[in-house]
């Protein structure tokens, strides 16, 4: 049986019964039996989507002033990231914001841009952002003033605003975690997940852009030009374009796009090579290992509570000639490329959203905190190789407890040290001991779990959040780790 890899659409939760059954209003007295009855069969299908039977993650829609925020900030996660070194490293320090990957690799998949959201900023951006006292003329202006070279330099105006917009749809973005943890929490019973979140206060934003093909080059041209290693280069100024044209040609390029694999030249494409799997919902062999070999970000699970992302935006340069031309597009395949693996199936699924929405995906502490009555979300990004231009865009905010909270021993890993079989089958499927003998098929699955470190090596009885992370991230990236030499 071959192993699957099928778009799928996330059940979609509205922001208005978000509200609803974050509630603790809700009763009997209050609501007709029909409302009742519609609630009560939300309710099962968010239990179904987040419990041990379901992906792990559901979509909010409808969420008031947000789209807007997204579609403003997202743009914002390209240009940052293709900014020269010292350049970019002046806004980031105007705008408040940290890099956590290497900026100085040019051969690097993603670039992000994180900052720690308070609470109490709500407070603080009530009264310094216009985005809250009918900003909408700032942006509209913002946008206006946006063209070709704008777009190779931030005002200062411009550098306002993303730190602003920032803030705020980052904030929002907690606000649905919280919500929906406090559903959670209705629906299980206690306050865990609720209360972790606000006595930790916090959480970490991340502005994301997965670079194209292309940006890398463009990247690698412009390292050169500020070396003074091309002959007669231009001088940098806000109104120069990088042109490739005449010192580069992507007839004969291969860009490695992970750590064993070839992405192919877009100029050089068989009619196997354009194999595409758009408006297919099940895919063979070729494609799974399209998804499974060529990757933006490689699998892992989050270790926080919850991960709320928006939809991401595609972006495609307009060429060469160009670079900082470009446009926003569809996804070529019609889903996000987010990509989740489904233990009780033995399958991926390739995550299918409205650009509008929110997705909200399980992490670790909230499987561990649940007591497994939630189920934390093996994922990663595929990276489409046959459009080189093809850049992603994407905002995350990822929800945690606090540092210092001791995170018990679920007692699906106690009770693996007596069912060690039963364990392994049901509640980590880090460990790949119930796949072995199941074919060929499961070839490439196997080596997907062998990169991911089993949640009983990185947690231990008394562990706080905070070793528990550190461990978690020894173990997946520090010297000998899991993906230690991946990108």
């Amino acid at each position: 049986m071959e192993t699957q890899a099928e778009v799928f659409e996330p059940l979609e939760l509205r922001y208005s019964d978000l509200v609803l059954l974050s509630s603790s209003r809700i009763t009997s007295s209050s609501l007709s039996c029909e409302e009742l009855e519609r609630i009560e069969f939300i309710s099962g299908g968010v239990m179904r989507a987040l419990g041990p039977s379901g992906p792990g993650l559901l979509a909010i829609t409808g969420v008031p002033k947000a789209p807007a925020l997204r579609r403003d900030l997202l743009p914002l996660a390209r240009k940052l990231a293709l900014l020269g070194q010292k350049e970019r490293a002046q806004v980031l320090k105007d705008i408040g914001l940290g890099s956590d990957v290497s900026m100085r690799n040019l051969d690097r998949a993603v670039s992000s841009f994180a900052m720690q959201l308070k609470y109490e900023q709500f407070s603080d951006l009530e009264s310094v952002s216009p985005l809250f006292n009918n900003g909408q003329e700032d942006i509209e202006d913002m946008q206006k003033r946006r063209s070709v070279d704008d777009w190779q330099v931030f005002h200062g105006h411009e550098q306002q605003l993303i730190g602003n917009i920032f803030r705020e749809l980052g904030l929002c973005m907690m606000d649905l975690g919280f919500q929906l943890a406090q559903v959670c929490d209705n629906l299980i019973g206690g306050k865990e997940l609720g209360q972790s979140i606000l006595d930790a206060g916090l959480a970490k934003g991340r502005l994301i852009h997965y670079h194209s093909v292309l940006d890398n080059l463009l990247l690698k041209e412009e390292n050169k030009r500020t070396k003074g290693s091309i002959s007669k280069a231009r001088p940098t100024t806000t109104s120069s374009v990088i042109n490739l044209s005449n010192t580069l040609s992507l007839t004969n390029l291969h860009v490695s796009a992970s750590s064993d694999n070839k992405v192919l030249s877009n100029f050089m494409k068989s009619e196997d090579e354009q194999f595409f799997c758009s408006k297919i919902s099940t895919t063979g062999v070729s494609c799974r290992r399209k998804y499974f070999s060529n990757l933006w970000q490689q699998w892992h699970y989050d270790y926080g509570i919850f991960t709320v992302l928006t939809s991401p935006l595609f972006m495609s340069s307009c060429g060469l000639n160009d670079s900082f031309c470009f446009k926003d597009c569809s996804s070529p395949d019609e889903h996000t490329y987010l990509q989740l693996y489904d233990s009780n199936n033995d399958r991926v699924l390739l995550v299918k959203a409205s650009p509008e929405s929110f997705i909200i995906q399980v992490g670790e502490s909230a499987d561990i905190l649940s007591n497994g009555k939630l189920r934390s979300t093996l994922h990663s990004v595929g990276r489409p190789s046959e459009i080189e231009s093809l850049s992603r865009e994407t905002f995350v905010v990822f929800l945690q407890p606090p540092w210092n909270k001791v995170l018990p021993i679920p007692s699906y890993l106690m009770d693996a040290e007596v069912k060690d079989e039963e364990y392994l089958a049901s509640n980590d499927a880090c460990l790949v001991g119930h796949m072995v003998g199941s074919g060929d098929s499961n070839h490439i699955v196997q080596e997907i779990f062998k990169s991911i470190p089993p949640l009983s090596s990185r947690l231990r009885p008394g562990m706080t959040f905070a070793e528990f992370s550190r461990e978690t991230t020894k173990q997946y990236y520090g010297g000998g780790g899991t993906q230690s030499g991946r990108q």
